[in-house]
């Protein structure tokens, strides 16, 4: 059997290490009350203070965790890996528009236990960052059916209440189960939600869950650290759901809506000693009177994070762009020589 590995975040590994430290005393007497408490209230906001509310948590952790792994997926396509979701019988996944790319593509999704099937991606919204793909192959399927799991509506999650991330980071691997993570809300807004779940590559698209094994969102992007993180709502999906069904790019914007930044970057591989190769944004042109070139933004700096968020490659700075306005104030965050740097860039219109 395959160990299960559980991130937990700072605030519940703080409580496990003031019970671990305590001083030695007495246990408390096994009351009715506390003998009963098996469950963790879902709407709750703060953390464990006690013993048996610790144990409550973890234990309604873990079947969150039991319940959600079998409808996890790992997503496949072309070179790129990501995470999704199965949310419906007939094999309908929901991911992020990053991992499934445009409508019409062949993939593959791995399910827990190794099976992989072929599936075909669906609609997008790449400004929200959601997508869909579709299971093709139904010769897997138990009964003609996958299985999947029930979503709830995002609005309602409160600041502080507590969620489960699942995904494959740096992608599946064989004999890992989806990873679990235990973290808190952050932010919820209109268009995302914010938790310190720790994710990495590869967990993109995965889902968050609330405490009742709920689909409530999916993995987007990662903050500045990687316990401060971004995911698309569920609220969001169901006001697109028809058309990312039928396989609509939604929200492709006319030109003059478009946000214009003025700056011409590509991707350039890096190699550091001892450590994985990785990727740079790197600038090759600044357009004169351009946002980017009044900002104070040269050429050969290096963009690492725009908006609150690290870029790992120049299809993350389209990205994040495309989810901007004409006359949006946009955080840059780069480098120039050793030298660490952020501007703010005033957006303005594609000319």
């Amino acid at each position: 059997m395959t160990r299960r590995r559980l991130l937990w975040t700072l605030p519940l590994a703080a409580a496990l290490l003031a019970a671990a430290v305590a001083p030695a005393a007495d246990p408390p007497p096994v009351t009715k009350a506390s003998a009963k408490l098996s469950s963790w209230d879902i709407a709750r906001t703060s953390a464990p203070t006690t013993v048996e509310e610790l144990r409550a948590l973890e234990s309604t952790t873990k079947r969150v965790v039991e319940k959600c792994t079998p409808a996890t997926v790992g997503i496949m396509i072309g070179m790129g890996a990501g995470s999704g979701v199965i949310v419906t019988e007939d094999g309908l996944v929901l991911t992020a528009a990053h991992v499934s790319g445009p409508p019409g593509k062949d993939c593959t999704l791995i399910l827990p236990d190794g099976t992989r099937v072929k599936g075909k991606t669906l609609g997008t919204n790449d400004k929200l960052d959601s997508g869909m793909i579709q299971i093709t192959d139904k010769s897997k399927a138990k009964d003609g059916k996958w299985p999947f799991l029930p979503t709830a509506k995002s609005g309602d999650l409160k600041k502080g209440q507590w969620v489960v991330s699942l995904g494959h980071p740096g992608g599946w691997r064989s004999g890992r189960q989806p990873v679990a993570r235990l973290g808190q809300v952050l932010d919820n807004q209109k268009d995302l939600i914010r938790t310190n779940c720790t994710l990495v590559g590869g967990d993109s698209g995965g889902p968050l869950f609330d405490l009742d094994g709920n689909v409530i969102g999916i993995h987007s992007r990662i903050g500045f650290t990687l316990a401060h993180n971004i995911h698309v709502p569920l609220d969001g999906f169901k006001a697109e759901w028809t058309d990312l069904v039928a396989g609509v790019t939604v929200g492709k914007a006319k030109k003059a809506d478009i946000a214009y930044l003025g700056a011409t970057f590509e991707d350039k591989d890096i190699k550091v000693k001892g450590a994985e190769p990785a990727v740079e944004v790197r600038v090759t042109g600044v357009t004169k009177d351009s946002p980017a070139d009044k900002a104070g933004i040269r050429v050969n700096d290096v963009i690492t994070g725009i908006r609150g968020t690290i870029v790992e490659g120049e299809f993350d700075v389209r990205r994040m762009l495309r989810r901007c306005k004409p006359g949006d104030k946009v955080e840059v965050v780069l480098r120039r020589g050793n030298e660490a740097m952020t501007f703010e860039v005033t957006l303005a219109a594609t000319p």
